[in-house]
């Protein structure tokens, strides 16, 4: 489930270059971006949370949507999820 999270996109408070884009993802796209290494599995059904550039580069990555915001946030990000 996704929690929901106000955002507050004002000119002052929003930079086009300062956005992360948070994406759920499976364990098959999760090794497909390199993000989880070879050999390693994970429970069948698992979801993580990528967290993405402006560009599409991978950030970082957690089991938790609300980690994955906070982590944006406390790097001076705008959080945006994508579904």
């Amino acid at each position: 489930m996704t929690e929901d999270f106000d955002v507050d996109f004002t000119p002052e408070t929003f930079s086009p270059g300062r956005v992360a884009y948070i994406r759920p993802t499976g364990s098959e796209e999760a090794h497909r971006l390199g993000i989880i290494p070879p050999g390693i599995e994970l429970p069948p059904g698992v979801k993580l949370y990528v967290l993405h550039a402006d560009d599409g580069r991978v950030l970082g990555y957690t089991d938790a949507y609300a980690s994955a915001w906070g982590a944006a946030v406390q790097n001076d990000l705008t959080p945006v999820s994508l579904h």
